[in-house]
């Protein structure tokens, strides 16, 4: 009886293992084909509000944050 439980167990993780991995595949292969396609288009060619602009006060914070 031992046996056949941790072979359960076993089998739910290989299955949760499985599923995890085929989530990331297609994850990974929807995001090369968004790009692939022209989908995501450079930072100098929005048409876009602007919502964020690198200043002298932020290029200070950041180098605070990484010395």
């Amino acid at each position: 009886m031992g046996n056949e439980k941790s072979s359960g167990r076993r089998g739910f993780l290989l299955g949760a293992l499985a599923g995890a991995g085929a989530t990331s595949a297609i994850i990974l292969t929807a995001g090369t084909a968004v790009v692939n396609s022209g989908g995501v288009t450079g930072s100098g060619t929005s048409t876009g509000p602007i919502l964020y602009s690198r200043t002298k006060e932020a290029e200070r914070y950041y180098k605070t944050l990484y010395t």
